[in-house]
């Protein structure tokens, strides 16, 4: 049998690993370094990825382009990718104008391809230290382990993650993407506003159908109030019942991103 994986997540400026074991190490991003500058550090002071081993999982907070899987052509993706995020777009805490990698990650679950860059020197500080490394979008895992909870029910469910000051709104029709879009939410109204206004454009039943809320969110209490205003059934998922007290979910400030993909891997 293989052993797990070491988990480096990657967030727009910040770091954290995860060993196999799953002790959990957030790292300290210095300011006015790249991220793989940061990542370079990391190595020499980090005593997780001092005892990583050679397999890991990157998740990475990136600008996601999701390609339906009978239309995906490798050939063409870093064109459709480049047209979509032109190359002076920001990601991973720097900007990634001097030269980027495109990465695809395959979800045959969803029926789709998610298509992302990342900073080709962070990905070759990766590369130098493993043999075996395997990179997706930190929010993979997560529609992963959700698209499994939209069967439950009959009703139509909308789902929103908090993670890095950032916002994703998503929702299924069975094995595949209804909606998918991300936004900068600093605060309630912010977020309150991209979550309604994708319910209606979704033409959501304000009545019947229900919204689920997770992640590291600003206010929770006045956010889920602000919602309610508008939609009966607002549901905050708590990781730690979700998961049955499992101890990853115990950990003080761990992204639900690392936690689903810990229970499902």
């Amino acid at each position: 049998m293989k052993q797990p994986r070491t988990i480096i997540r990657i967030g727009q400026q910040s770091l954290a690993f995860m060993s196999p074991e799953g002790t959990y190490e957030p790292y300290t991003v210095k300011s006015g370094m790249s991220m793989a500058a940061n990542l370079r550090e990391a190595f020499r002071d980090s005593e997780t990825l001092t005892n990583a081993g050679d397999r890991v999982q990157v998740l990475i907070d990136a600008n996601i382009l999701l390609i339906p899987m009978e239309e995906y052509d490798e050939s063409l993706t870093e064109i459709f990718y480049n047209h979509t995020f032109p190359e002076s777009t920001t990601a991973n805490g720097l900007n990634i104008s001097s030269g980027r990698a495109i990465v695809s990650h395959v979800m045959p679950e969803l029926n789709c391809v998610a298509v992302f860059a990342m900073n080709k020197d962070l990905k070759m500080v990766i590369s130098d230290h493993f043999s075996d490394v395997r990179i997706a979008p930190l929010l993979a895992p997560v529609w992963q382990h959700l698209h499994q909870r939209s069967y439950v029910g009959q009703t139509k469910k909308l789902f929103a993650y908090f993670h890095d000051r950032r916002l994703a709104v998503f929702g299924f029709n069975k094995n595949r993407f209804r909606f998918m879009n991300e936004f900068r939410a600093t605060s309630v109204t912010d977020a309150a506003y991209f979550i309604l206004y994708v319910w209606q454009q979704l033409a959501m039943n304000n009545k019947k159908d229900e919204l689920y809320i997770v992640g590291d969110m600003q206010e929770p209490d006045a956010l889920r109030e602000e919602l309610r205003k508008y939609v009966s059934n607002v549901f905050p998922i708590n990781p730690s019942a979700e998961f049955n007290r499992a101890p990853v979910t115990k950990i003080p400030n761990v992204a639900y991103d690392i936690v689903t993909f810990s229970m499902n891997a």
